[in-house]
């Protein structure tokens, strides 16, 4: 249970992209990337570098990955993600500990922003336009001024 039984997804060519240790010498550099860490021995390493997985050609390198670790989708994608993912959002059941275990990892924000306004339409709630202000309203029962309080920078 090193990251608490969540997944975590780390990119990059540790090879390149070092930490930065300030005044730190090539030995501190070592020492502080990731496969230096005890954490390293509980990561299971997914490498496309180094000719470890697919066939390359033409300089596209096809991958194959496993059917269980894929969703079978059939009609909408993003429907199907969000079942998959949060099948409880969607029955009266679901409580925010359901909620806080989920996450969906996306590839652009456009994605994200798709997944968001999905999961923001099968909440049913009144739409409303909500203003903000830059100024407190004076009132006759508070003995401090809310305005000496907060700022109009704050508020904003």
């Amino acid at each position: 249970m090193t990251f608490g039984n969540k997944t975590v997804v780390l990119g990059g060519d540790f090879r390149q992209i070092l930490p930065v240790i300030p005044k730190g010498s090539r030995q501190d550099v070592v020492g502080a990337s990731i496969n230096s860490s005890y954490l390293w021995n509980n990561c299971k390493i997914v490498g496309i570098g180094d000719g470890e997985f697919g066939v390359e050609t033409d300089g596209n390198t096809n991958i194959d990955i496993p059917k269980d670790n894929l969703l079978q989708i059939q009609g909408d994608p993003i429907e199907a993600i969000v079942q998959s993912t949060f099948s409880m959002f969607l029955t009266d059941s679901c409580d925010m500990q359901y909620l806080n275990g989920r996450a969906i990892l996306a590839t652009t924000l456009n994605v994200v922003n798709e997944i968001n306004q999905y999961m923001s339409n099968l909440i049913p709630m009144d739409e409303g336009t909500y203003f903000s202000c830059d100024s407190v309203c004076h009132s006759n029962t508070c003995t401090y001024s809310f305005a000496e309080l907060h700022t109009p920078e704050f508020l904003n």
